[in-house]
């Protein structure tokens, strides 16, 4: 055995094939708030939704990012609807409760009323 082969870190099955664990991407609280900015841009009907249901003016988003707040309201907007939050989960190859725990991670930052999560 090549002493590379002993220092690897996956198992192998019984036929000696490497069994590799898929895991859940970790991703930070506020790399979740970016991502689903990003997701919001990338589709037009989200857009339009996000500007009217949050009031937020296209051309001040660049700005309001800056402010800690910001996207604890951008995932308030995914967890207000469920296919949203799914749809946002599975873009980021995380559980849909991921996108919650990063919400109150952010509002616990930010000094903003944390909500109850489900389970």
């Amino acid at each position: 055995m090549h002493e590379t082969e002993r220092s690897c870190a996956f198992r192998r099955d019984r036929g000696g094939a490497p069994m590799i664990r898929e895991r859940e991407p970790v991703l930070d609280a506020k790399e979740i708030g970016i991502q689903a900015l990003t997701f919001i841009a990338s589709h037009q009907d989200l857009i339009d939704r996000f500007v009217d249901v949050t009031g937020f003016a296209i051309g001040d988003l660049r700005r309001l990012a800056t402010q800690p707040t910001f996207f604890v309201a951008v995932l308030d907007f995914f967890l207000a609807h469920e296919p949203d939050v799914i749809d946002l989960a599975s873009q980021l190859h995380v559980r849909p409760e991921a996108i919650g725990r990063a919400r109150n991670m952010l509002a616990k930052k930010a000094g903003v009323e944390l909500i109850e999560l489900p389970g």
